[in-house]
């Protein structure tokens, strides 16, 4: 129970990896709030964790708009008092391009969601932890952000700007004798199963199937559970001395192509 009375909040936490560390924390003891766009998701991810016994908060929020984020934290803190912990997951991936051939509109829905929208949370849950006394951020970058991906110009570009935001804030907020500790980290996840990995992809690229699993040391793709254990793992004190990091969970994905 490494989470007994701790507020976490979950950006993009009705699916995936999101909602794997939404039902494992508050299995934990973790009072939970799930964030997303999508009212029908929200609803899915309270009713599996009533199947689990468990109890989660739903608050429909778009994180590329900072009035909805503000409110967004505001109403965690109206019904709890404070945000302990937070795991900024939400995003989104890119069209398959190359840059001279990419829509200009996609680059800033990408970069606005994946990049903006995880400063947005940043900002507003950073304030709110100084003013209780600190708390960790984990923010959710890929493998595409330490290494570069053929095609994939906006995404790349915008979990590489997560490690920034991620390692520069680790820096402001890491030393306890000039204020309140907030410790954050990054995990950066490679091919794993579900969304763009789900079974009718899978099945119906077998070729690209078969290029992903021989990208990976490990030959097979992750899980949501995986990557969420490490997160879990940065969230609690377990992690105490770590602040600035960039943990990979890609099976070997990155380490393979240096």
């Amino acid at each position: 129970m490494r989470f007994t009375n701790k507020v976490l909040l979950v950006t993009g936490g009705t699916q995936g990896i999101g909602l794997e560390v939404a039902l494992a924390s508050a299995q934990e003891g973790a009072c939970v709030t799930v964030c997303g766009r999508g009212v029908d998701k929200g609803q899915r991810a309270l009713e599996e964790a009533a199947k689990r016994g468990l109890h989660l908060d739903f608050v429909e929020c778009n994180v590329q708009d900072a009035n909805s984020v503000s409110q967004l934290v505001a109403g965690i803190v109206a019904k709890y008092g404070k945000i302990d912990l937070a795991f900024n997951n939400a995003g989104i991936t890119a069209e398959h391009a190359k840059l001279g051939e990419s829509s200009i509109d996609n680059w800033r829905k990408v970069i606005d969601i994946n990049l903006i929208g995880t400063y947005l949370c940043m900002k507003h849950e950073i304030s709110n932890m100084v003013q209780n006394g600190g708390g960790v951020i984990v923010n959710t970058s890929s493998a595409a952000g330490v290494m570069a991906i053929a095609g994939q110009a906006a995404y790349v570009a915008s979990k590489a700007g997560i490690i920034g935001l991620t390692q520069s804030a680790a820096i402001d907020y890491a030393n306890a004798s000039k204020g309140p500790q907030i410790r954050i980290n990054a995990v950066a996840p490679g091919p794993i199963l579900g969304g763009m990995n789900d079974d009718k992809n899978l099945n119906e690229n077998p070729a690209r199937t078969e290029k992903k699993l021989s990208s990976t040391a490990m030959h097979r793709f992750g899980t949501g559970q995986e990557v969420a254990q490490t997160v879990l793992w940065l969230l609690s004190a377990e992690s105490s001395y770590i602040t600035g990091a960039v943990i990979p969970v890609d099976g070997g994905y990155a380490a393979g192509k240096f």
